[in-house]
């Protein structure tokens, strides 16, 4: 496949391009401009293109990006002047206008709004109660972040929205699927093992159009195999 990878630069999107070239796919990488050299491992890979610019919300480039990609998988994050919801609104464009309808994005516990049949556990309700009002005085925009997760579920495409625990730099350990309110404070994934978890959902046709929860593979029970 040709997997472009939306936000590539930072830790999960260089799992992600790490995992998708050990795959044999094709990657073509979009990061802002500033944050290239952190890619600069990869540029030797004849299956690695690198695409910047001064914003990955910037619709020609996201273009560029999708053009004859089979899939997307996207970094979603409201920070400074990155909007969540401006680059889901330009990604639907650049989708419509590549035909490239498969797009997977990444969200944390509480930054992605639940689907109506999905709980919160009272731990996910007391972070939100926190969180939304301590990230009005921060760079990140949680109220960003949640609508952009109802906008992009209204766009003609199929979509998979995954969210995910908190993410440690680790050897890969197998991850599971779960429950939303399964989630444990204690739960830790390994990056590579949310990576691989991403790109396996691309050919996953009962993952379109939903929201699922990736958990840290159980010391006993069954791993998704990698």
């Amino acid at each position: 496949m040709k997997l472009a990878i939306i936000g590539a630069a930072g830790k999960t999107g260089t799992a992600l391009v790490h995992e998708a070239l050990a795959r044999g796919h094709q990657v073509a990488a979009l990061c802002r401009s500033a944050s290239a050299g952190k890619l600069a491992g990869f540029v030797d890979s004849p299956a690695f293109t690198l695409i910047t610019a001064a914003s990955v919300a910037d619709e020609d480039v996201l273009r560029q990006a999708l053009s004859g990609a089979d899939a997307a998988l996207v970094i979603l994050i409201a920070v400074h002047e990155l909007k969540a919801s401006a680059l889901v609104a330009a990604l639907g464009r650049a989708s419509a206008a590549t035909g490239c309808r498969r797009v997977v994005f990444t969200a944390g516990e509480i930054t992605a709004i639940p689907a109506p049949d999905e709980r919160q556990s009272f731990r996910q309700r007391w972070m939100l109660a926190l969180f939304g009002p301590l990230m009005a005085l921060t760079p990140y925009s949680l109220r960003d972040m949640r609508n952009a997760s109802r906008q992009l579920q209204q766009l003609d495409w199929d979509w998979t929205i995954i969210r995910a625990p908190t993410l440690i730099d680790a050897a890969p350990a197998g991850y599971r699927l779960g429950a939303l309110d399964a989630v444990r404070d204690a739960d830790r994934l390994p990056r590579a093992d949310y990576a691989a978890c991403l790109i396996d959902s691309v050919a996953e046709p009962g993952h379109r159009r939903r929201l699922l929860t990736v958990l840290p593979a159980e010391a006993n029970g069954p791993a998704r195999p990698r």
